[in-house]
C-alpha cells in the first residue's frame, strides 16, 4: 500500500494517507478490510479528494478489500480540524472518532513525516508546558474515556435495528475495542512523575506502537501472555469463515450460537486479565486508578 501510494502522490506533502482498524493494529484476518483515511495539510480538499479516489481505485484493482462508502472516514479532512475541535459543540462523534483512532491505532501509508508531526501536534494540545510533573495526562485520558463510552452507546444505536447483526459487533466491542481503549489508558499511566516534555515524548513513543506491542512494552510479555492468548482466540475466530458467519447472523440470532457463547467466556477472561495488569489485587491505589474512578 505504501508503494502504491508513493506512485500516486510522488513528492506531494499536502496530503496524508493513513489507515486504522485491524491492519493498523497488525491484526488483519481474512475478513478484514482496509480502513483508509485521507487528510489535507491545507484547507483545499479538492486535491486530497482526487488522490483518495485514485488510491482507492488502485487498491481495488489489486484485489485489496475496501470498506463500503459512508461513515466518518469517507471524506478527506483538513488536519487543522483534528487539532482545533477538541471539546465543545463542534466536537461531534465524527471528530472524536477520527482523532482518537488517529492517536490510538493510526498508521501512516503516505507522508510519514507529516503523519508523525500531526500526532505530535495533537499530543501537544493535550499536554501543556505548565503541567505538573506528578500529574498524569488527565485531559487526554478523559477524551479516551469519552471515546470509549461513545463506542458503547453507539453500539446500542447501531444495533437497534432488529436486522443488524449484534453478536459480531458485541464481540469486537469486548475484544478489539477494549484493547484499543486499554492501550490508551496504559499510555497515560506511564506519564506520571515526568516533566511535560517527557510526558509528550513518552506518549509519542507509546502511541507510535500498535496497542498489543504498547501493552507488552509497558508490562512485559510474560505478564501479558494470558490476555494475549485470549485475544488470539478472538482473532482466530474472526479468521474462521464459518464462525464469522455465525456471529454475523441478523439481529439477535448470533447471540444464540455456541461460537458467540464461547467467545463471551473468553471475553470475560480477557477483561479480567487486563484489569489485573492495570489494578493488581492488593496493590495500593495509584494515580491511574484514581483518575478512572473520579
Amino acid at each position: 500500500m505504501r508503494e502504491q501510494a508513493k506512485e500516486i502522490l510522488g513528492d506531494k506533502k499536502n496530503v496524508i494517507i493513513g489507515v486504522n482498524g485491524s491492519i493498523a493494529r497488525r491484526e488483519m484476518t481474512s475478513g478484514s478490510d482496509v480502513d483508509l483515511f485521507v487528510l489535507s495539510t491545507t484547507e483545499d480538499l479538492e486535491d486530497a479528494g482526487e488522490i483518495q479516489k485514485q488510491f482507492r481505485a488502485s487498491l481495488i484493482n489489486k484485489g485489496i478489500k475496501m470498506p463500503a462508502l459512508g461513515g466518518v472516514f469517507e471524506d478527506p479532512l483538513p488536519t487543522s480540524e483534528l487539532t482545533s475541535k477538541i471539546g465543545g459543540e463542534d466536537d461531534t462523534n465524527t471528530f472524536i472518532t477520527r482523532r482518537m483512532l488517529y492517536l490510538l491505532e493510526g498508521e501512516w501509508i503516505a507522508n510519514q513525516t507529516e503523519f508523525e508531526a500531526l500526532r505530535k501536534q495533537l499530543i501537544e494540545r493535550y499536554v501543556p508546558d505548565d503541567m505538573d510533573n506528578h500529574k498524569i495526562c488527565r485531559f487526554l485520558l478523559n477524551d479516551i474515556i469519552r471515546y470509549w463510552r461513545t463506542i458503547c452507546v453507539d453500539f446500542e444505536h447501531k444495533t437497534a435495528d432488529a436486522t443488524k447483526p449484534r453478536a459480531i459487533r458485541l464481540i469486537k466491542l469486548r475484544f478489539s475495542r477494549m484493547m484499543l481503549y486499554f492501550g490508551g489508558v496504559v499510555a497515560i499511566r506511564e506519564t506520571a512523575d515526568l516533566s511535560a516534555l517527557e510526558k509528550r515524548e513518552k506518549l509519542i513513543e507509546l502511541l507510535s506502537k500498535p496497542p498489543i506491542e504498547r501493552i507488552q512494552t509497558v508490562f512485559g510479555q510474560p505478564k501479558t501472555q494470558n490476555a494475549m492468548n485470549a485475544y488470539a482466540i478472538f482473532l482466530q475466530a474472526l479468521d474462521n469463515q464459518s464462525t464469522r458467519e455465525a456471529l454475523s447472523a441478523p439481529g439477535a440470532d448470533g447471540l444464540e450460537t455456541q461460537q458467540y457463547k464461547d467467545l463471551c467466556e473468553k471475553a470475560r477472561e480477557f477483561r479480567d486479565e487486563l484489569q489485573g495488569l492495570l489494578l493488581p489485587s492488593g496493590a495500593p491505589v495509584n494515580d491511574i486508578a484514581t483518575a478512572l474512578m473520579f
